[in-house]
This record gives structure tokens, C-alpha cells and sequence, in this order.
């Protein structure tokens, strides 16, 4: 059969291309008694496969540069403890703002609808192409920004797994010289609350009444005056609603979390 890049289908005889080599399936609407098509997930699953080896190849080798060159670093200053210590707890920091930044996409790399979400990335033209290429999956796949987008965070994944052992090793914690962090802003302090899971198991707690129970509680809670239960409540309610003003969008109050999660060694991963 002639390349497909040398052809340019109309959009149901590709359809029907599709079909024909099952890499979407026909359904009909009991409603509507129309016709729709969805992708077949045994075909997908094939190419998450080749994918994920791909992937995981290209960020095992930049992960095992990116160390070496760590570790050449290290061993160059092992005079030098503070210079080792600034060195890993920079790349700590960098690695922990990167992987904060793709949380969502780590949350839907891990969901039950892995599978729909990686298929979108592609057109009907692209899955086609893919089980008609012509060329490696390599060189397929380096076409699409999802993969490089896996491969930098398998890589920061990798990195980290990493830093986090010379964490230990280089910076260890003096119970009798170590400071906690003050955390007296009320809107960290719900942030961290939220980000750590406490005010979801709050929330599935409190049965009646949630905004102004919980409010009040967290007053108590965080030995505030009696008047906060009002701030805490508008604060939770913008949470959840997704208001661009909450303190879940404001990158002031994330940076600050960050730092608290290296302050602890703390991964939300």
C-alpha cells in the first residue's frame, strides 16, 4: 500500500481504513440510534507498550549522565562538604519544583484513564501511520510532544530518586540545631493542610454543614481568634471552586510549600 504520508485520505475512507484494521471499534447510540467510533484500547495498549520502552530507555541514559556528572562533581570537592551540600540541595530543589509542576500529569500517567488520555495525543491519522510506519518508533514517536514531555519526567523521577539518598548522606539533620519552619501565614497553612490530603479527610468526615464546621474547627485547631472562622471558610470555599484568586493558584504560596517540602524531605509524589 502506498505511504501514508504520501496520501491524503478523506476523513471517512481513513475511518474506514481505521475499522478495517480494528484500531477503532463502531458503536451505535441507543438513544440516537447514530453511529460513533471509539479507539480499540488492545491496539493502544500495544502502543503504550513500545512507548513506555522507549521512554524509558531515553530517560534511563540522561538520568545515568545527568548523575554521573553529580557524582564527578562530588568527588572532585569531597574536601569541600559545603560545596557538596549547596550542590545537591539545588538540584533537590529544582528536581522537587519540576515535579510539583507536573503533578497532574504524573496523577494521570497513574489513572485508569491512562489509556484514553495517551490515545488523544495522537489524530486518526497519527495511529494509522503508527501501525503502517515506515520508520522506527523511535524516530515515530520523537515527532510527538508527549514523549519527550514522559521523557523529561521519567528523567526528574530518576534524578530524584537519586538526590533523595545523598540528601540523607550529605545533609543530615542535627535534632539539637535543626529550626522548624515558622509557618504563620493562615493561607500556607491551609495550603499545606490541602496539598498533604488532611482537609479531603476532614471534608469526608464532617457530614453537615462542612464549610462552617470544619472552618471552626481549624480555628481551634491552628489557635486562632474566634473571628478567623469566616476567612478560613471564603478560603476553603475558593478552593474548591476552583477560583483563580484561591491560594492553590497563587504561585507565592506554592513556592513557600515547596520549600517546605524540602525543608521535611516530604514526597507527594
Amino acid at each position: 500500500m502506498e505511504s501514508m504520508k504520501k496520501v491524503n485520505l478523506p476523513k471517512r475512507e481513513l475511518e474506514q481504513l481505521c475499522l478495517k484494521e480494528k484500531i477503532i471499534i463502531e458503536r451505535e447510540d441507543p438513544v440516537s440510534g447514530s453511529t460513533f467510533y471509539i479507539h480499540n484500547l488492545e491496539k493502544i495498549g500495544t502502543m503504550i507498550r513500545e512507548f513506555n520502552f522507549l521512554v524509558e530507555g531515553a530517560s534511563r541514559g540522561k538520568a545515568i549522565n545527568e548523575i554521573s556528572t553529580i557524582e564527578h562533581k562530588l568527588f572532585e570537592n569531597e574536601d569541600n562538604p559545603d560545596f557538596q551540600s549547596n550542590l545537591i540541595a539545588t538540584k533537590y530543589s529544582d528536581a522537587s519544583i519540576f515535579l510539583e509542576s507536573k503533578k497532574d500529569l504524573i496523577a494521570d500517567r497513574k489513572s485508569d484513564n491512562w489509556s484514553y488520555l495517551f490515545a488523544r495525543q495522537f489524530s486518526l491519522y497519527d495511529l494509522y501511520e503508527y501501525f503502517h510506519k515506515e520508520e522506527s518508533a523511535s524516530s515515530f514517536f520523537k515527532r510527538f510532544k508527549v514523549f519527550h514531555e514522559m521523557v523529561e519526567l521519567n528523567y526528574y523521577i530518576k534524578l530524584m530518586e537519586y538526590l533523595q539518598s545523598q540528601v540523607q548522606l550529605l545533609i543530615p539533620l542535627d535534632d539539637d540545631k535543626e529550626i522548624p519552619l515558622r509557618i504563620d501565614a493562615l493561607e500556607l497553612k491551609l495550603l499545606v493542610l490541602q496539598k498533604t490530603g488532611l482537609l479531603q479527610t476532614l471534608k469526608e468526615s464532617i457530614r453537615e454543614n462542612y464549610y462552617v464546621n470544619a472552618s471552626k474547627m481549624l480555628t481551634t485547631l491552628l489557635c486562632l481568634s474566634n473571628s478567623k472562622w469566616r476567612d478560613i471558610s471564603n478560603i476553603l470555599k475558593d478552593m474548591d471552586n476552583g477560583e483563580e484568586t484561591s491560594i492553590v493558584s497563587n504561585d507565592r504560596w506554592k513556592n513557600y510549600f515547596t520549600d517546605i517540602l524540602y525543608h521535611y524531605k516530604i514526597d507527594l509524589r
